[in-house]
């Protein structure tokens, strides 16, 4: 009898020696993300369930309406995913913003400095001595003027909506090539030249930014900045996409260290922008399929260290990745991708997401 009541309180003492575990893996799979980013008219009762049979937690609906009746439907939107179940978040494109850019052209970044951005527009205009160069229609946060404009505009799309979990905000960096090497992952300024046609803040712009829209939402809708990777030492070879020009080891890397320091500092969570097909990363140089996404995920470990910054775990990554034109096959691929590298999860995105840029003349004087 005292053999089998010490049997019993042993198996029992196993038992609660699992429970935490048990409770600790529980609260580790809740806190992972598997969200998809969808506009308003691809939230369905239907597309709801499916993306939950394929293991969807979270959806993240895409904010971009100004006029009612469009507003009105991202906000039913926004109800109906609730009604399924599912924790919603919103996302809201910042920098990329045509109604700023054609309101107020001054306030775009700028194609100056290196010219090597004209190869992939060889018809472009050169600028006369009143004008400049803007790279459209791209207002980046690192003007003063733009920066208020930009926290209205999106307090203003988050304004009178159902409460969300949190907020992406997405592209709070510079330009895609504002550097002129014409690489879209170049986008640590906003003008690498002599001509301001705005007010030029600090490095810690975004973090001011993702503060100031934490402060007009609800209790415990937490902000979670977007950022993208720079660009890779590959990348400048005269055939690559900054053209021979020396970004690598010259100003990218160590203005992106210092701009993404102190939003590191301010924020739990950040996610990386990383559709790899969009961006042109689809290549043998990363191993496996959709391997770039590996790759991006882990610079922010091992880049800003090299510059005098601190490393962001992979851990506290969750990584956007590209839904759109893609393959079954595809998504599968990124999604495994995202977890070796150890990210936190992942947002799927079957909205496009567009990082076009093009250059048009502004008259500056």
């Amino acid at each position: 009898m005292n053999r089998l009541a010490g049997h019993l309180v042993a198996i029992l003492a196993i038992f609660l020696g699992r429970v935490p575990c048990l409770a600790a893996q529980s609260e580790s799979a809740a806190e992972r993300f598997a969200a998809a980013l969808l506009r308003a008219e691809q939230v369905t009762d239907s597309r709801l369930a499916q993306l939950r049979d394929r293991g969807t937690r979270q959806i993240v609906l895409e904010l971009r309406a100004t006029d009612p009746a469009a507003r009105r439907g991202e906000s039913a939107a926004a109800e109906r995913v609730q009604q399924a179940g599912l924790p919603l978040y919103y996302w809201i494109e910042v920098a990329r913003c045509e109604l700023l850019a054609d309101a107020h052209p001054r306030w775009m970044a700028s194609l100056q400095g290196h010219s090597e951005w004209r190869r992939l527009w060889p018809d472009a205009p050169v600028p006369g001595p009143d004008q400049v160069v803007k790279n459209y229609p791209w207002v980046p946060i690192l003007y003063r003027e733009s920066f208020d404009a930009q926290l209205e505009r999106v307090a203003g799309l988050l304004s009178a909506r159902p409460k969300a979990a949190g907020v992406f905000l997405n592209d709070l960096q510079g330009a895609p090539s504002a550097c002129g090497c014409g690489n879209s992952l170049c986008r640590w300024t906003a003008d690498y030249g002599p001509i301001r046609t705005a007010t030029p803040l600090g490095d810690d712009a975004a973090a001011q930014f993702v503060a100031a829209v934490s402060r007009r939402v609800p209790p415990g809708c937490e902000v979670i900045p977007v950022w993208t990777t720079e660009c890779e030492e590959a990348d400048g070879a005269a055939d690559g996409p900054c053209a021979g020009v020396g970004c690598f080891r010259g100003i990218c890397w160590k203005a992106y260290t210092s701009q993404l320091a102190p939003l590191a500092r301010q924020c739990p969570t950040l996610a990386v922008l990383a559709p790899y097909r969009a961006f042109e990363r689809d290549l043998p140089r990363y191993g496996e399929p959709a391997g770039w996404v590996r790759h991006a995920v882990r610079s922010f470990a091992t880049m800003p260290p090299r510059h005098g910054g601190e490393a962001v775990e992979a851990g506290r990554l969750v990584v956007v990745l590209q839904g759109w034109d893609a393959t079954e096959a595809q998504v599968a691929a990124q999604i495994r991708m995202a977890g070796l590298a150890g990210a936190r999860g992942y947002v799927m995105s079957y909205v496009p997401l567009d990082q076009r840029w093009e250059p048009r003349l502004v008259r500056w004087r």
